[in-house]
């Protein structure tokens, strides 16, 4: 049961022979016709937010997006002009929350799936609280550009 073992039962190590080296084949340099290397153009510093993953982009345009946006609204609340009010901006900012869908198949389908999708398309109508808040959930970057934003 107990499989603990003491230094002092364990074997020596014999430091003093030495082994020969195994013979290992030559690697061949690579002709510069054979093609150019692919890592080349990629950026070889320490940083690690060098390497950003296509969903930490696409989080961080999307963030920009509607930040923008957001700045473009308020701008045309501050101006001075009479067109915009404080409702047409909240309705103009409620515009960009993303709203529910329901994907349903084409007509390759058969006649069953498409049956589930209405009747998933229902549920999901009934529980519209529960899919507003599936569609609520933020990417990682998108709450770190939120974070990062001193108000």
């Amino acid at each position: 049961m107990n499989e603990y073992v003491s230094r002092s039962d364990l074997t020596q190590v014999d430091r003093a022979s030495s082994r020969t080296p195994s013979a290992v084949p030559a690697v061949q340099p690579i002709a510069a016709q054979q093609g150019v290397d692919p890592h080349a153009s990629k950026p070889q510093s320490g940083d690690p937010h060098s390497t950003l993953s296509e969903n930490d982009l696409a989080s961080a345009a999307e963030y920009a997006r509607v930040h923008a946006r957001v700045a473009d609204i308020l701008a045309q609340l501050r101006s001075t002009s009479a067109g915009p009010t404080v409702e047409g901006a909240e309705a103009e900012i409620q515009s960009l929350l993303p709203t529910p869908m329901i994907l349903v198949p084409l007509p390759p389908a058969s006649k069953e799936v498409v049956e589930s999708a209405v009747t998933l398309g229902k549920r999901i109508a009934e529980q519209a609280s529960y899919a507003h808040a599936a569609q609520a959930h933020l990417r990682r970057g998108t709450v770190d550009q939120l974070l990062s934003i001193e108000g």
